[in-house]
């Protein structure tokens, strides 16, 4: 009797030890067989979008970066990527050239708002008749030649540069590319910046310099303390045969008030200053410009 009792505990000792060996080889045929996975392949990528050709007129207005260029269209700058084959065109094109030029808009792969511009053309407008985006004002009827060169001191070094010749109401001057005239408003302003302006007024013979002179302190106490220069101070400056020169400033900008004869008549410049990266060389320009004035 107890012979069978342990072969029997011994048998259910065995048959327990079986059962924990199957279960224990469960678990790796549960997992699915590798070869039995699907494999997520990406799918094959799709070239950008390209929109028609655009065709467009600007200002160039430099290099951003090695393979990018800025056009200003409109007075809002714009970016364009610009491949290799298309790089020697703008060789010959300067800064503050009128271009006519034209892109593609490309869509970016993962935003749907954003465009790349990429410019597909590009070429300097050369037209003497056509005064549209250029600095001559209304048509020149002065016997003047048409271009010309002004000397301009900046920053000490006095150097030659080009002009083209503008025509105002009753004078002309010559006027720097980076600037516009505007003849019926009788202002000279900066393309890249028209809050950098000279407002040009052709006095009358009978005008009243003591009256001017009021007027222009009350017109300069705006912006700040004002202050008149004196002959001597002008003396060894392009503007030393200025009959009034007052002044004001503050932190954002300098107002100017100039009174000078020009070619046998009076005038009067309101130069308008803005403290910022293009106020380097508008004043030269602006006093070498009114200078040129001549009577027609």
């Amino acid at each position: 009797m107890r012979n069978t009792m342990n072969i029997s505990a011994s048998l259910l000792v065995l048959v327990m030890g079986f059962s924990l060996v199957a279960c224990g080889n469960s678990s790796p045929a549960a997992q699915p067989p590798a070869n039995n996975t699907e494999e997520q392949t990406p799918a094959p990528g799709k070239q950008p979008e390209e929109s028609a050709v655009i065709e467009a007129q600007g200002i160039l207005t430099g290099w951003a970066d090695p393979h990018t260029v800025e056009i200003r269209v409109k007075e809002e700058p714009m970016s364009f990527q610009v491949g290799e084959d298309l790089q020697k065109s703008l060789d010959d094109i300067d800064d503050e050239d009128s271009v006519q030029f034209k892109y593609v808009e490309k869509a970016i792969e993962g935003d749907a708002t954003a465009k790349q511009l990429v410019l597909k053309d590009i070429a300097k407008i050369k037209s003497d008749d056509d005064n549209s985006g250029t600095n001559t004002g209304g048509n020149v009827t002065s016997d003047r030649p048409k271009t010309s060169e002004l000397e301009v001191t900046v920053e000490g070094m006095t150097e030659k540069r080009p002009v083209t010749l503008a025509q105002g109401k009753g004078y002309s001057l010559y006027v720097f590319e980076p600037m516009v005239y505007d003849a019926d408003d009788h202002e000279l302003t900066m393309k890249i910046d028209p809050d950098y302006e000279v407002e040009i007024e052709k006095l009358p013979s009978d005008y009243k310099l003591n009256e001017l002179k009021v007027d222009a302190k009350e017109e300069l106490s705006e912006t700040g303390a004002v202050k008149q220069l004196s002959e001597e101070k002008l003396s060894n400056g392009p503007m030393k045969e200025a009959k009034l020169f007052m002044m004001s400033q503050n932190d954002k900008k300098t107002e100017y008030f100039i009174v000078k004869e020009l070619d046998g008549n009076d005038y009067t410049f309101h130069i308008h200053a803005p403290v910022g990266e293009p106020s380097e060389g508008f004043l030269p320009m602006v006093y070498a410009s009114i200078n040129s004035i001549k009577n027609e």
